[in-house]
């Protein structure tokens, strides 16, 4: 059996395992269950490099959770833990949070659903793990590790997923699963495509059956558009998307897909730029691209059925026009020094850097973005910052300004060598530089017995 607790530090990104750890410590201080579910445990199983997000099912309340990260006890949280964007949904008792440093994640009360007629909402329940568990989508799916102090890294799988994971098969966890939740038809898809996962024998017919009825009618706005975000959150959405357009089911998560050819080889375009820049996150242009041959009103439209924040939402509509300004200063003269490039492009969303990657192919702009991406943060990271703060100043808001200048200067080419970093710095901060050792003179070498010889004559 795997450890999942190796699993858990070792494939998690170091910002997910923080978040994880800290979660798990406010749920054991709640004498709370916190159990990391779904996704996750499916990929750490499968032995996914890239864990996407983080999933947590809690037996009780999870907004004594919540509570705890929105009002931490005064400087007890570290920033990372902070809570940049939060969407609650009351009838699930979950929330989805985004972290300040950039991990996602949802917190959902343990529950069971209870469907009174196909295609409409179940009715919720509160349950226990187990029932959790089964009421999941897929074998791969229903499982659990707890992060209980007493139990961590144990593994729960009551419907034997782990062993799908190996014969590398998605299995429904009962004959209804299409007919009563009909946006399962896109996940087993959507999944079936990522992993390279086939349907077992009973789900294929099961899966056929539900097409045939033309299930996927039956879904409501709302489950179109966790479907859709849920696809241009993949790696590679215009595969899925072509997938589903030669089934004929794209039509079936907004009727106004069904019309126009998606442009599959800007798909792959953004896939080729966003995999080299690491942690891009081409969300943004996915949306983008899906809807760039709609009208305005309907692209807003489409915006705010799968995207739930307005910010993010109004960035998505605006990224067009605001990457057109921003080209048209990145190559003029405005940015023509490297210092004048990074103060440009610092604080700029990283999807409109992509975005100028992507749609604007002038040398200039392809130069002046990948260096502030790539050139730009090694030429940072190798300054001597530690050596810096020996020198008389101390850490604080004066030493960020002055070590800024120093970077920018070093960008432009006006600091060439250690001496002249150490010169400038002293300069900047007033600190009066220490005087040069006096040298040392240089010792007489010792005349030889020959030498000796000579001066006797």
């Amino acid at each position: 059996m795997s450890d999942y607790n190796f699993l858990m530090e070792s494939r998690l990104s170091p910002e997910q395992f923080q978040m994880l750890n800290h979660l798990s410590r406010i749920a054991g201080s709640q004498g709370l269950n916190l159990y990391l579910v779904g996704g996750a445990v499916r990929d750490l199983t499968y032995g996914q490099q890239v864990i996407r997000d983080l999933d947590f099912a809690v037996e009780g309340n999870p907004q004594k959770i919540l509570r705890s990260l929105q009002s931490p006890p005064r400087g007890s949280e570290p920033a990372p833990a902070r809570i940049a964007h939060s969407q609650h949904q009351s009838r699930l008792n979950s929330t989805e949070i985004t972290f300040a440093n950039g991990v996602r994640a949802e917190i959902a009360a343990t529950r069971d659903e209870v469907y009174s007629k196909p295609g409409r909402r179940p009715e919720i329940a509160s349950a226990g793990i187990f029932e959790d568990l089964r009421r999941r989508d897929f074998s791969v799916d229903a499982m659990a590790v707890s992060l209980h102090p007493n139990s961590r890294g144990l593994l729960l799988d009551p419907t034997n997923g782990a062993a799908d994971i190996e014969r590398r098969e998605l299995r429904a966890l009962h004959s209804r699963s299409f007919q009563e939740d009909p946006s399962r038809l896109y996940r087993l898809l959507r999944l079936g495509m990522r992993l390279d996962f086939k349907p077992e024998e009973r789900t294929r017919m099961w899966l056929h059956a539900a097409l045939e009825s033309r299930a996927w009618e039956r879904m409501d706005p709302d489950q179109q558009g966790r479907q859709l975000r849920a696809i241009l959150q993949e790696d590679n959405p215009g595969r899925v998307l072509k997938g589903l357009s030669e089934r004929g089911l794209l039509a079936g998560l907004d009727r106004k897909l069904g019309a126009p050819r998606l442009p599959y080889d800007q798909f792959a375009r953004i896939r080729a730029v966003a995999q080299s820049i690491p942690g891009a996150d081409a969300f943004l242009l996915h949306f983008h691209c899906l809807t760039a041959k709609l009208g305005g009103a309907q692209r807003k439209r489409l915006a705010t059925k799968i995207i739930s924040d307005r910010k993010t939402a109004k960035m998505a509509l605006g990224l067009e026009g605001a990457a057109r300004r921003l080209a048209r200063v990145l190559k003029s003269a405005k940015a023509a020094l490297p210092s004048e490039t990074y103060t440009l492009l610092s604080g700029q969303p990283q999807p409109l850097l992509i975005f100028l990657l992507v749609y604007y192919p002038q040398a200039k702009i392809q130069a002046r973005v990948k260096s502030f991406l790539f050139k730009y943060p090694i030429v940072r990271a190798r300054m001597p910052r530690t050596e810096l703060l020996t020198l008389g100043l101390e850490a604080g808001p004066k030493f960020e300004k002055v070590f800024h200048q120093l970077f920018l200067a070093q960008l432009d080419g006006k600091i060439k060598s250690h001496p002249q970093l150490l010169k400038e710095f002293y300069s900047l901060t007033g600190i009066k530089e220490p005087a040069p050792k006096p040298a040392i003179p240089a010792r007489r070498a010792r005349p030889s017995a020959k030498e000796k010889a000579k001066e006797k004559k």
